[in-house]
């Protein structure tokens, strides 16, 4: 089983040249750091991932570090499933993986949701919209502050280590941890690495 994230990023076409820079290279940076093979900007500015493992922490990076580096939000869909063909261009590979992803991105548009898992089984698809319906309301109401410190809470850095990467303290840190869900969005990314 493979997974596909398959991404549009919301309200891009607003960005002067010098935020569209930021994004390029914001994306350059995650497929840099990532175990996973980047695609992006195959039409507007989507972007497509595949992954072996952990598309959801790696959905969940991708959304932070926009968020932090250019203010926007980006819908993605993470399709769960067999690859039937990889080419060189992940826009012109095949299979249930690239299809559940696809098709659950197209899906959302109308619901205005933000993240969504699809697998081809139907039980576990009902759990996985309990807990990206959690992980959206976290999305939308914490705030850049509380984001900046889930990205880096993501990259296992210690609270000290946060503390000194944006500059506040450590009791800062803390504060905004416990204040934004942390510990939801830690067990929902825990339970699809030991599920998915």
């Amino acid at each position: 089983m493979m997974q596909v994230i398959t991404g549009d990023i919301i309200d891009s076409v607003k960005l002067i040249p010098e935020e569209r820079n930021t994004l390029i290279a914001t994306m350059e940076e995650l497929e840099s750091n990532s175990k996973g093979r980047y695609d992006f900007f195959i039409r507007g500015d989507s972007f497509q991932v595949l992954m072996k493992e952990d598309a959801l922490l790696e959905t969940l990076k991708i959304k932070y570090l926009l968020k932090i580096r250019t203010g926007l939000a980006a819908r993605v869909s993470i399709g769960i499933g067999p690859v039937t063909h990889l080419d060189s261009r992940l826009s012109n590979s095949d299979g249930p993986a690239f299809w559940l992803s696809g098709q659950g991105l197209d899906a959302m548009k109308a619901e205005k949701a933000l993240l969504s898992i699809h697998t081809e089984n139907e039980e576990k698809n009902k759990e996985w919209f309990l807990h990206t319906h959690t992980l959206d309301y976290l999305e939308k109401t914490n705030t850049l502050n509380q984001t900046e410190v889930h990205y880096w809470s993501l990259l296992n850095k210690t609270q000290q280590e946060i503390a000194e990467i944006i500059g506040i303290t450590q009791s800062s840190v803390n504060r905004r941890i416990k204040n934004s869900g942390w510990h939801l969005i830690e067990k929902i990314v825990a339970h699809f690495s030991e599920t998915l």
